[in-house]
């Protein structure tokens, strides 16, 4: 007690106040750096990253040589962690095949609050070890040895556990990419055989849709007349294999490892295709930056013929969907006896949202700002029915002038997540909602002669034994249990239950009247 007495009186106030503002100091620049790194942050981890930063300030080579590397890391990451959470697989995946205009729009997203955020880490930092030395605040002796012990005992507790995911999810992306690279894999499926009744099938992939924003699944705002009117079959069950189109299309695409989530590309949904001789056409309004930079441009190059509408000479890619109708009007003119299956890939409603619909109509526009952003991806999604109508009618056309029948599957990659910034309501890619898998799913075709709704789960991970059987594609490989339109569950969801977010729901926001 006389010593603590002693040191007291021997402490001004103005020293007080110094190691008060020190510690605070320390404290923000600790808390900025594991919110940036994506985790959910307990005051205990902020602690301990404080108190280590305080044993490693006694050296100035450990300070300057680790925490100051460290923390230049942390503000590098700490936008994206801020937005979209800790690294991971999917997200690096994204990253490395985002194009300029994508990485444009994707850093646009970030609110200036995240920067802002990232950028005061070294400086917090600078001005912490400033006030250590210029006012003598040597909390702990001088023992560069001791840092250097305490860092390697904690490399693998919470405040290294960052480096260890990212790490870890970039050796997985450079493996992946390394097999494309190499990507002359040698197809397994084998003799293929085709005997479907159609000349003319097509796959329309949409971008970033979920389900309950569509008017045909509930919504209450009308913004898909064409798959509410068009005969055909409605799935209301269909559940992607992935939170974002790279992590979702590559097992889509492939006959993947249900017990691993992996993909198989020695087993491609293009590869059957073509071994069952029919010609197949890749429309796609996504860039790419070369021919082999992601799984889904692989898939894509596998195709007979490939069209790519968004090129990546510039830096704003405003390439509009409508912009696939003519190539694929071009593609159905062709002179073939093969049967042709013709993939439209579309940007959709892909975020951001209000971006999709500058060559459109906001069919339901708001006056409060919270709710703006909302009000785009309702119209993007009205965008994309007005887009499968005509692509529709130019198949009836061919039908009609041609007699070449046909059948048209629409579904999307993904769904998205709520997330409300600076007072607007946003919806992101976030993987932060039990409903990010849900998209939907509609079937129509030159005879369909009745519009059917169906109440069923369809699990993504089937989705090429389901397209081959769509096609009556027979092939040892392919299972024929797998159909996406006979309204009956799939038998297993291979875990998806287990993999989805463990927080709260969050339904679709009714914008009417906001």
């Amino acid at each position: 007690m006389k010593v603590f007495s002693s040191l007291l009186q021997r402490i001004t106030l103005r020293q007080f106040f110094i190691i008060i503002l020190a510690l605070v100091v320390l404290y923000f620049a600790s808390l900025f750096m594991l919110m940036g790194s994506g985790k959910q942050v307990e005051l205990q981890d902020v602690l301990l990253l404080a108190a280590l930063i305080l044993i490693f300030n006694a050296s100035r080579i450990a300070f300057y040589a680790i925490v100051i590397p460290i923390a230049l890391a942390y503000t590098l990451y700490a936008p994206v962690g801020l937005m979209f959470g800790e690294p991971n697989y999917q997200y690096l995946a994204s990253v490395l095949a985002t194009n300029i205009a994508e990485g444009t729009e994707f850093l646009q997203q970030i609110p200036l609050k995240y920067y802002a955020m990232a950028i005061a880490i070294i400086p917090l930092l600078l001005f912490f070890r400033y006030l250590t030395q210029r006012f003598q605040l040597k909390f702990y002796r001088n023992k560069t040895l001791l840092c250097l012990i305490l860092f390697f005992a904690l490399v693998n507790q919470t405040p290294f556990a960052f480096f260890h995911t990212f790490f870890t999810a970039a050796g997985q992306v450079k493996d992946e990419l390394f097999k494309l690279n190499q990507l002359q894999l040698e197809s397994e499926w084998g003799p293929a055989k085709f005997s479907g009744k159609y000349k003319n099938y097509v796959l329309v992939i949409g971008e970033s849709v979920r389900r309950d924003y569509l008017h045909a699944y509930g919504y209450p705002i009308e913004n898909t007349p064409f798959i509410e009117k068009t005969n055909g079959v409605l799935v209301d069950g269909f559940e992607s294999a992935g939170s974002n189109t790279i992590a979702s299309l590559r097992l889509m695409l492939t006959k993947p490892d249900t017990k691993r989530w992996a993909p198989n590309y020695s087993l491609t949904l293009i590869d059957l295709i073509k071994a069952s001789g029919v010609k197949t056409y890749w429309i796609s309004n996504q860039g790419f930056l070369g021919e082999f930079d992601t799984p889904i441009t692989a898939i894509a190059n596998l195709n007979d013929e490939r069209y790519f509408i968004a090129n990546n000479d510039s830096i704003h890619n405003d390439s509009s969907d409508f912009e696939l109708l003519a190539p694929f009007k071009q593609v159905l003119q062709q002179k073939t006896d093969q049967a042709k299956f013709i993939v439209l890939h579309l940007y959709g409603s892909h975020p951001k949202a209000c971006d999709r619909i500058k060559d459109y109509k906001n069919i339901a526009p708001v006056k409060n700002k919270k709710y703006q952003y909302l009000s785009c991806y309702v119209s993007s999604i009205k965008k994309t029915d007005d887009l499968l109508a005509q692509v529709y009618q130019a198949l009836q056309q061919q039908y009609q002038t041609e007699q070449q029948p046909f059948t048209m599957i629409y579904f999307a990659d993904h769904g998205l997540a709520h997330k409300t910034i600076d007072g607007e309501i946003l919806f992101f890619n976030n993987a932060g909602s039990p409903l990010h898998h849900d998209v939907p799913l509609f079937m129509t075709s030159s005879d369909s002669q009745q519009h059917t709704k169906c109440k069923s789960f369809k699990s993504g991970l089937n989705f090429t034994e389901s397209i081959a059987n769509w096609m009556q594609i027979t092939n040892e490989k392919v299972s024929p249990q797998f159909d996406l339109f006979n309204c009956k569950d799939d038998p297993d969801d291979y875990g998806l239950e287990g993999r989805l977010p463990k927080t709260k729901r969050d339904p679709a926001i009714d914008i009417r009247g906001k």
